[in-house]
């Protein structure tokens, strides 16, 4: 039997093929109670949605976010916690998005501790095959964190970078759809969300800053519904 060097190539062979991102996957589930119970929620009042609303769909910075200041109507589908698997898992209970004039897709911080960037670019690039192809859609970037509160080694803003670098790259190959950054309005001097900014966890912004992203996303919305009507 020479199952000592068989075992040794795979151990090898299974070492080149990991990725530069090594990513630990947390102790809590991907997918969670707070997520199944908000999703029943979002069920009952999907058809109740006016015609020609905004949706939103993300995370806890999307629950947080006042989305009547982006755009009226509205309606906020973000869940805390959500990643871009959470999202994909959702999509198909919003009949609300084929009568949309836009989406506001914001998710991906959570997605770090699960996957590697590449797996989280594939992700959304799934998320936009499988909305309704004429519907517009903003994607907006990552938003910075402050490392010295919120920066466990898997999660940095060298690492959020890359990702929306990649995430423009998306969405520029995709006529409908628009890149929205707050990042840097949100950032200081060493790329850190800003403390005046947050709300004291390093990741969620407190009034002021959801007033900067609110400006950016305002923007980008109306942009991507002009673009729909043919306008530049």
């Amino acid at each position: 039997m020479r199952t000592a060097p068989i075992l040794v190539c795979l151990a090898l062979l299974l070492g080149s093929a990991m990725s530069a991102q090594t990513v630990t996957a947390p102790a809590r589930p991907e997918i969670t109670e707070h997520y199944r119970t908000m999703l029943r929620y979002q069920r009952r009042m999907d058809g109740n949605v006016p015609d020609r609303a905004v949706v939103f769909i993300g995370d806890s910075l999307t629950q947080g976010l006042c989305t009547d200041a982006v755009a009226c109507p509205s309606v906020n589908y973000g869940i805390g916690s959500d990643t871009t698997m959470g999202v994909l898992g959702r999509l198909a209970e919003y009949g609300s998005l084929k009568r949309a004039s836009a989406v506001v897709l914001a998710v991906g911080v959570n997605d770090l501790l699960f996957r590697d960037n590449g797996a989280i670019v594939e992700n959304h690039r799934r998320i936009l095959a499988t909305l309704p192809p004429d519907l517009p859609v903003v994607c907006s970037a990552l938003l910075p964190i402050h490392e010295p509160i919120y920066g466990p080694s898997v999660v940095s803003n060298a690492r959020i970078r890359e990702l929306n670098s990649a995430l423009k790259v998306l969405c520029s190959n995709e006529p409908r759809c628009v890149f929205a950054d707050a990042g840097p309005g949100l950032v200081d001097g060493e790329g850190n969300l800003k403390e005046s900014l947050q709300d004291g966890d390093g990741i969620h912004l407190n009034a002021e800053g959801n007033a900067i992203w609110i400006g950016v996303l305002k923007t980008a919305v109306t942009t991507a519904q002009m673009r729909a009507k043919g306008r530049p």
